[in-house]
């Protein structure tokens, strides 16, 4: 199936300010969803911040007049005043996105651009009829970080009649346009993204990037290579995080971690993040103007000259990532078939595989068989206070499950439930339903060998089978059929 790279832009961010004209606008705010569209990165020229604009008259009010960028003279479009949604004023700023067009380029002015994904084309083409119902300039809907894009038609958007010229009786209009001139063979360009890594400029090609993406937090992997970040959450499913500086051999400040990562895949169904400074912008460069590295450098594959002033490495993530490609394999937390045929083992070797977890101070593990999967982080939501042992529910994607909170077993005093945290959630099924444990942190898969696992004496009251001592610490083996005890689950059946 064909894939459309999309770039995903808010319309009226959070924090800049509308437009007197927008007053009744801002007492009735249009859907939220509407904010928010998408264009087909196959179009897009460039990105970059707004500049001067000079008005044109009897111009149409989307039509904000022209400006130069890339050193190219273009018309700028309101694209929010142009499908009659709230919109920041010309002084406000906010990005161009530019965009090709029938003969020449348009600047496309928004409040921001918030990332960029892939999506499957023929799903994006079966939203076609209702993305029409909502706009007429709409060609098809995504759900992109939890809010609905619509997917701009730019053919229609740029032959709507909101972008005529028009003027008073007897007004002198614009003369009209002449014939177009026979079309010559257009040059091969490279879609680009602009980054900034440990303050010096590098490249990645669009095609390469599946996501660029702002995550809520990262989970740190205690014992993983400085170099690894530890996980993020992509949609409930745990994703390692990688500094790309120090991938580059690049200096990085100590505690200072990025915020912005580009997904890229290390190989089919492996993705990665990639941790960047900043996102600077995309342009399309020549391939003619790429040089080869004259020493090899991991990771960059070649180098070109941006606007005569800087020299842009380009990076290559399969070739940055193939370096440490061992080590991510071991990071990740894998399903147990995933873990036994990555090992080269099946469940009758020698090895124990166990995941290992921090609860407050202590750490416990779990066998993988019990593991459906491990959600990097959840919502919650707090249960009545006459439901016994189970603290609360996880939405999880795709279902809302109850949790058992690890962390508020640690003694007879229990702290309040709080909602407010994202705590990882290892979902597994308890008395044949699904249900979450929630911990401090998820560490790593571990190898034991069945001997040193020693069993824990009058331990039927407790939650553990078995204590293992690995690298120096004591770890307690879960046992999570006993999360719930006998005398709940008794109470649990007679009450259905």
């Amino acid at each position: 199936m064909a894939q459309r790279n999309l770039l995903c832009c808010n319309l009226n961010a959070e924090g800049l300010p509308d437009s007197p004209a927008t007053d009744a606008a801002r007492a009735e705010p249009a859907p939220r969803p509407r904010a928010r569209v998408a264009v087909p990165l196959e179009r897009v020229i460039g990105v970059s911040e707004a500049a001067v604009v000079t008005p044109l008259p009897y111009s149409a009010p989307s039509f904000e007049g022209l400006v130069e960028v890339f050193g190219q003279v273009m018309p700028q479009v309101d694209v929010a005043s142009l499908l009659s949604l709230p919109s920041l004023p010309v002084s406000a700023g906010g990005i161009l996105v530019v965009v090709s067009d029938r003969g020449g380029s348009l600047a496309l002015r928004v409040a921001q651009v918030t990332g960029m994904i892939q999506v499957d084309g023929d799903r994006l083409a079966g939203t076609a009829q209702q993305a029409r119902a909502a706009g007429p300039m709409y060609a098809g809907e995504i759900e992109h970080q939890g809010s609905r894009h619509y997917v701009l038609d730019l053919d229609l958007l740029s032959t709507s009649e909101a972008l005529d010229l028009s003027g008073p009786e007897g007004a002198v209009l614009l003369p009209e346009a002449q014939p177009e001139p026979p079309k010559r063979a257009e040059p091969e360009w490279l879609p680009l993204l602009l980054l900034e890594i440990a303050g010096e400029r590098y490249a990645i090609p669009n095609r390469s990037i599946v996501e660029l993406n702002v995550p809520d937090g990262i989970r740190a992997m205690p014992g993983a290579p400085p170099w690894i970040l530890g996980l993020i959450d992509v949609r409930g499913t745990p994703v390692l995080a990688a500094s790309t500086a120090m991938l580059l051999g690049r200096p990085t400040v100590e505690g200072q971690v990025p915020e912005v990562c580009l997904i890229v895949e290390l190989e089919a169904g492996f993705p990665v993040a990639l941790f960047v400074d900043r996102a600077i912008g995309m342009e399309r460069v020549s391939p003619s103007i790429i040089n080869p590295m004259p020493q090899p450098m991991a990771g960059i594959s070649g180098y070109f000259v941006h606007h005569e002033d800087a020299i842009v490495g380009l990076i290559d993530p399969k070739l940055l990532l193939g370096q440490v490609a061992a080590a991510l394999r071991d990071a990740i937390p894998r399903q147990p078939a995933a873990a036994a045929e990555a090992s080269g083992t099946d469940e009758r070797g020698q090895f124990q595989q166990l995941l290992s977890l921090r609860v407050g101070r202590e750490l416990y593990a779990m066998t993988l068989d019990r593991i459906e999967r491990i959600q990097a982080s959840v919502m919650l939501t707090a249960l009545p206070s006459d439901i016994e042992y189970f603290d609360g529910m996880a939405d999880v994607g795709d279902a809302i499950i109850p949790v058992i909170d690890l962390r508020r077993q640690q003694g007879k005093a229990l702290r309040p439930f709080d909602v407010t945290e994202r705590p990882p959630c290892i979902l597994t099924l308890l008395e044949g339903s699904m249900t979450g444990i929630l911990v401090d942190q998820v560490l790593s898969i571990i190898d034991i060998l069945p001997e040193r696992l020693e069993p824990v004496r009058e331990a039927s009251r407790l939650p553990i089978s078995h204590v293992v001592a690995h690298e120096g610490q004591l770890i307690a083996l879960l046992t999570i059929d006993r999360l719930l005890p006998p005398a709940i689950k008794a109470s649990a059946a007679a009450a259905s």
